[in-house]
């Protein structure tokens, strides 16, 4: 089964994505945290298709990218991002495979995140 791994404090969001992933098939392991999400991954033995961290919502968006940063060297990383949180900039250059800047489409982004899982290898 293919493993996505979603972190983001706001639970709305966090949840429908969580449920609608599950509705495609996917295995879902969502966190509150930035944090929680790295240390989780750290312990897996199997890296996930996918991480997807929504910052939007984040007390330290800065410093969460951090550590997704380095993640993103390992496995494929998507952000969701809101403008007044995160500046553009801040985000390029860090290896993340795509930005999305709120408000976003959910079951645009379950599509693009089903899309990209048929043609991984993994």
């Amino acid at each position: 089964m293919k493993r996505i791994v979603v972190a983001g404090k706001e639970w709305r969001l966090r949840t429908l994505l969580r449920a609608q992933l599950i509705e495609e098939g996917f295995e879902v392991e969502a966190h509150e945290t930035v944090e929680n999400a790295a240390r989780s991954l750290a312990r897996s033995r199997n890296l996930p298709l996918l991480v997807v961290a929504d910052l939007s919502e984040s007390e330290q968006p800065l410093v969460d990218l951090g550590p997704l940063s380095a993640w993103a060297k390992l496995v494929p990383v998507w952000l969701l991002a809101s403008r007044t949180t995160l500046a553009e900039d801040a985000t390029q250059n860090r290896g993340f495979e795509k930005i999305f800047f709120r408000p976003i489409d959910l079951r645009a982004l379950v599509l693009m995140i089903g899309e990209r899982s048929e043609s991984s290898p993994r």
